[in-house]
């Protein structure tokens, strides 16, 4: 067994001493003869005691047969395992992660934890489980459904929202009320929820003056609308449908996870496009250029293609926005006339938008994953690398509110979020928009869902790309920061950047870097690979 004497009582010998000196200052300094150590005064007091950081610690490990660690609550997902370090993202309460290691950081009692995919979480409201780890896709979709929910725009001129009255000894938010400080006020107790409202028995009491009385089933009580007024809707409002109540013909729909109504009569409900792009490569045989089928006419839904480049019969009736691979192409004077997208099967060069390969922005590596908008097409194309692997058409910012054009890098993506537009001459309130993914943090632009037209191909937003749903859907889940199941927002930041997102135009074809894409770029440029 071996001895340990506290530090204070360890001498160091004068000769010891005598070396140590030497040693210390041979690194780069004169050499000169060490002097004599000085007499070793015997009465001298023993050297103080050297305080110590206690070790921390050790960090504790789940119970054996842990599979998964459940969520408590939604956390945030940090870059680094301390609360100040970068959020990355967001995961729901209940989903059941896998984890790599844990370490000891700022703002958690207990240990973060490194969970699978990546990022860190604090240990303080996570539960270890025996169950294999799982997540749900967010936000969750009913079989058949193409958004998750059905919404529609308010119409009615003067319509304001409505609120349900509060159960006695409650205020309007369903919180218990203070007695005292309602006596106070001098504010009255309110009715019960069935003031009012006759009792069917009442009504047939008194004297029975026809014998129609006799066999009359009672009638059934007129029930009075309760709703209390709200606040007027300005401006062009949608709104998310979370239930529906009726009071006799009047039919509410709830608008709000609170206590917020609005009647339906003054809600025109939207049907969302079923329109969706397509994917290109081997799953589909198609590859670019490509050929969206866009009508002269804006009343025909249809194009037909020929047998010849000019003339030669019909062979068939193509609808509009159908994607179409080119193989050939006629021209006269150097101009594309038609475009044979078959055997013997050509269409109108004037009736298409051709959309061909673009070059990739610099310094983008072989397999990253990156968005092409062509403000003048209206058509977004998806690249891994110099790859196509998706196209489809857009709606970019009308004439009055243009889409920036430049190439930013995915910042943010949230699974939904509500979006407004509150200054200017047309003010906006949009409800839980689905499968957002913000690309300019400066201007709140973003790719989205658009459940409210299908008029894609053509201006529209108030300056985001809006997508057809199932677009949204399947670029949401492909791009850079991948969102993992469970997870309702996932963010790019400099260390782990998100897909790059170029906006061009014919008056703007080489856009320049902006937002922290130019911080990703100068640190590539330079070496320094995020």
């Amino acid at each position: 067994m071996v001895s340990r004497r506290p530090l204070a009582q360890v001498l160091i010998p004068p000769v010891a001493l005598a070396a140590v000196a030497v040693a210390g200052a041979a690194c780069g300094s004169e050499r000169r003869a060490a002097a004599p150590p000085p007499p070793l005064d015997a009465a001298a007091p023993p050297p103080s005691p050297v305080a110590t950081t206690p070790p921390p610690p050790p960090i504790p490990e789940f119970p054996d047969g842990t599979r998964s660690l459940r969520l408590k609550r939604t956390m945030p997902v940090r870059l680094e395992p301390a609360d100040e370090a970068k959020r990355i993202g967001t995961i729901a309460q209940d989903t059941r992660v896998s984890w790599t290691k844990l370490s000891r950081g700022k703002g958690c009692k207990q240990p973060w934890v490194q969970i699978v995919p990546r990022g860190w979480v604090c240990s303080d409201f996570v539960e270890p489980t025996t169950r294999v780890p799982v997540g749900v896709e967010l936000p969750r979709l009913d079989r058949e459904e193409v958004v998750p929910g059905t919404y529609g725009r308010i119409t009615g001129d003067g319509a304001s929202t409505y609120a349900l009255p509060p159960p006695p000894g409650k205020d309007k938010n369903g919180k218990k009320k203070d007695a005292r400080g309602d006596k106070k006020k001098g504010k009255p107790a309110p009715p019960p929820p069935d003031a009012g409202v006759p009792d069917a028995a009442t009504e047939l009491a008194g004297p029975v003056t026809s014998p129609d009385q006799l066999d009359a089933e009672p009638a059934a009580p007129e029930v009075p609308d309760p709703m209390l007024t709200g606040h007027p809707l300005l401006g062009s409002v949608t709104v998310r449908k979370y239930g529906e109540i009726a009071f006799g013909d009047v039919v509410y729909w709830k608008v709000s996870r609170g206590n917020e109504y609005v009647r339906k009569k003054s809600i025109y409900e939207h049907k969302p496009s079923t329109y969706q792009g397509t994917r290109l490569g081997d799953d589909t045989g198609l590859s670019l250029p490509l050929a969206f089928v866009w009508p002269r006419s804006k009343s025909a839904t249809k194009v037909a293609t020929h047998r010849k480049s000019r003339g030669g019969g019909t062979v068939r009736q193509v609808p509009s926005r159908t994607a179409l691979g080119v193989v050939e192409t006629f021209e006269v004077d150097g101009k594309p006339v038609a475009y044979r997208v078959g055997d013997a099967e050509w269409i109108d060069a004037a009736q298409v938008r051709l959309v061909t390969a673009a070059e990739p922005p610099p310094l983008v590596g072989e397999h990253e994953r990156w968005f092409d908008v062509d403000l003048d097409t209206q058509v977004l194309v998806a690249y891994e690398g110099r790859l196509p692997v998706y196209a489809t058409m857009v709606s970019t910012g009308k004439k009055d509110t243009p889409t920036e054009t430049g190439v930013f890098r995915m910042w943010k993506k949230i699974s939904e979020t509500d979006m407004k537009g509150l200054s200017g001459e047309d003010p906006y309130s949009v409800a839980t928009v689905p499968w957002t993914q913000f690309f300019s943090p400066e201007r709140g632009l973003a790719l989205h869902a658009a459940y409210w037209h299908d008029s894609f191909g053509t201006q529209k937003s108030h300056g985001c790309v809006n997508l057809a749903p199932q677009d949204a859907r399947w670029l949401y889940f492909w791009s850079e920061p991948v969102v993992p199941a469970g997870w309702t927002m996932t963010a790019g930041v400099v260390e782990a950047p998100g897909s790059i997102v170029r906006v061009h135009s014919k008056d703007d074809p080489d856009p320049p870097f902006k937002g922290y894409a130019k911080t990703v770029q100068a640190a590539r440029a330079g070496g320094g690979e995020p």
